[in-house]
């Protein structure tokens, strides 16, 4: 039998001896969604436009996985390097993109997106300008510094100091998240207060200790 993934407690064991309100608290900390979700830093490789959607791009990510590749101009998931789809072409040009350390969901359900599997999504903030009502879009990037792969973690996880020099290299350790009320809920937990990323009030960092963080914006929706 899996873990509860609702969010009542609602059918939720007791152990022996338990009360009500340590089974409630018990199942919360089962429930929270940051401990099912995957952040990982992924680089963006390479960009090319979405032959069907004039607003989406198709990034190659690389989240230390393994190498990327690409074949012409059709970015592919070789050697599980991650073809992820964005609806970032009115806020961001190619060459913005190129190289950025983004912050990617990484255990998302893949999705096709006008034809083109999607295998993650990269966060980003959103906020609407008082004179115009202009969307403005930033990502959420980590320290150029960070490498592909590094997790995303709340700051009492962060090891500070204690990240080794080598790549890393193992799995996605998570398993894929499928229901969309968790994704609801995680990223309803998101957000961005004087430029840096957190989640229910607690800063998220790399397990460096990196500040994750948009360029201009201050505060903003978290996407």
């Amino acid at each position: 039998a899996g873990l509860p993934l609702s969010t009542t407690t609602e059918g939720a064991p007791a152990l022996p001896g338990q009360s009500i309100a340590q089974k409630t608290e018990a199942a919360r900390e089962i429930e929270d969604p940051i401990d099912l979700v995957s952040l990982r830093v992924g680089r963006i490789d390479s960009v090319a436009r979405h032959p069907e959607a004039d607003t989406l791009y198709v990034l190659s990510v690389d989240l230390g996985e393994r190498s990327c590749a690409s074949t012409g101009d059709e970015l592919l998931r070789t050697n599980q390097c991650r073809t992820i789809v964005s609806g970032l072409v009115p806020y961001y040009s190619p060459e913005q993109l190129q190289g950025l350390h983004a912050v990617v969901f990484a255990n998302l359900k893949p999705r096709k997106l006008r034809g083109i599997m999607s295998h993650g999504m990269l966060l980003a903030a959103s906020s609407s300008l008082e004179t115009d009502g202009s969307l403005t879009v930033e990502i959420l990037e980590a320290p150029a510094s960070s490498r592909p792969g590094d997790r995303i973690v709340t700051l009492p996880s962060a090891e500070t100091g204690a990240c080794s020099d080598s790549p890393l290299t193992q799995a996605l350790e998570k398993p894929l998240v499928k229901k969309q009320k968790l994704v609801d809920l995680f990223i309803n937990g998101l957000s961005l207060d004087a430029g840096l990323l957190s989640y229910n009030g607690r800063r998220l960092v790399t397990e460096c200790g990196g500040e994750i963080s948009t360029r201009t914006m201050l505060a903003g929706v978290v996407r």
